[in-house]
C-alpha cells in the first residue's frame, strides 16, 4: 500500500511538471507574440524588380513593431525631437523597407487621421518630420511633409485618377544637415549594396537631396501625367516617395 502511494505521489509530480511546461510554453509563445513585430505586407518579386520611376512601389515590405527594444528605439527618437507623446497610436508603429535606398522608414499614426509622425532611419540615426494628408477643393488631396519645426521641405497633390502633381520641393535645414551626415556616413561604409535601379541619369548623385527631389520629379513635375500605380502606404507616401533621396550627393551610390 505504502509503494502503491509513493507510485501515486510520484506520477502526480511527473502530470503537475508536464502541466507547468506546458503553462510554460504557452507564456513564452504569448510573450514572443507580443515582442516580435508582424507582417502587414509583403511582395519579395520587388526587391529584384526594381521600377526606375519613383511613382511606383518602392516599399516590398510592412511591419508592425512588436513591444520590443526597437519599438522603444522609435518611441525614444520621437520623445527626443519634441513630438507630443500623447497624441501618438503607439499600438500601431509600422516599419517599411525599400528596394531603392537602405534607409528604414517609420511610421507613428496619430490621434488626428490627418497627420502620421515619420521617421527616417539609417546608420543609427533618425530623421523625424510630420506627414499630413488632407482632401483639396475639386477632388484633390495634399500630401505634405514638415520637420517638427513645423517646416516644409516637401508636398504634392493626388487628384481623383491617382495622378500627381503640383510638387513643391523646399529648403529645409534639418533635412539638409540630415542628408549630409548620412552621405558621408555612405561613403565610409564599403559594404553598401548598389541600387538595381538601371537609369542614365541617377539623381541620387546630385548635390543635394533637394537638387535629388527636384530631379527625381522632373519628368512629372506640374504635369498631371503620372500616376501612382500602387498605394500600399496610406498616409505615409509622401515620405516613401521622398525615401530615396537621403543620402544624396555627388558621390553616392545609386
Amino acid at each position: 500500500m505504502k509503494k502503491l502511494f509513493i507510485a501515486f505521489l510520484a506520477l502526480t509530480g511527473i502530470i503537475l511538471l508536464v502541466a507547468y511546461g506546458c503553462d510554460k510554453d504557452d507564456e513564452i509563445q504569448m510573450l514572443d507574440e507580443r515582442t516580435s513585430n508582424s507582417l502587414v505586407y509583403e511582395d519579395p518579386s520587388l526587391k529584384d524588380e526594381v521600377s526606375p520611376y519613383f511613382y511606383d512601389n518602392h516599399i516590398y515590405r510592412i511591419e508592425q513593431l512588436g513591444e520590443n527594444q526597437e519599438k522603444r528605439e522609435v518611441e525614444a527618437a520621437a520623445r527626443e525631437n519634441g513630438v507630443d507623446m500623447d497624441c501618438l497610436l503607439l499600438t500601431e508603429v509600422k516599419k517599411f523597407y525599400f528596394n531603392h535606398t537602405d534607409v528604414i522608414m517609420y511610421s507613428i499614426p496619430t490621434n488626428n487621421p490627418e497627420q502620421t509622425v515619420i521617421l527616417y532611419k539609417s546608420h543609427g540615426l533618425f530623421q523625424v518630420s510630420m506627414a499630413k494628408f488632407g482632401p483639396l477643393a475639386g477632388q484633390r488631396s495634399q500630401f505634405s511633409l514638415r520637420t517638427m519645426d513645423d517646416q516644409p521641405f516637401y508636398s504634392f497633390q493626388l487628384d481623383e485618377q491617382n495622378r500627381i502633381g503640383e510638387f513643391v520641393v523646399s529648403d529645409n535645414e534639418h533635412i539638409k544637415s540630415f542628408n549630409n551626415e548620412i552621405y558621408f556616413l555612405n561613403l565610409e561604409t564599403s559594404h553598401l549594396k548598389s541600387s538595381h535601379i538601371e537609369n542614365a541619369e541617377c539623381c541620387r548623385k546630385e548635390s543635394s537631396w533637394k537638387a535629388c527631389m527636384t530631379c527625381t520629379l522632373d519628368a512629372c513635375n506640374n504635369s498631371w501625367v503620372c500616376k501612382l500605380t500602387a498605394i500600399v502606404a496610406g498616409p505615409e507616401l509622401a515620405a516613401a516617395l521622398a525615401a530615396s533621396c537621403i543620402g544624396a550627393g555627388s558621390n553616392a551610390r545609386c
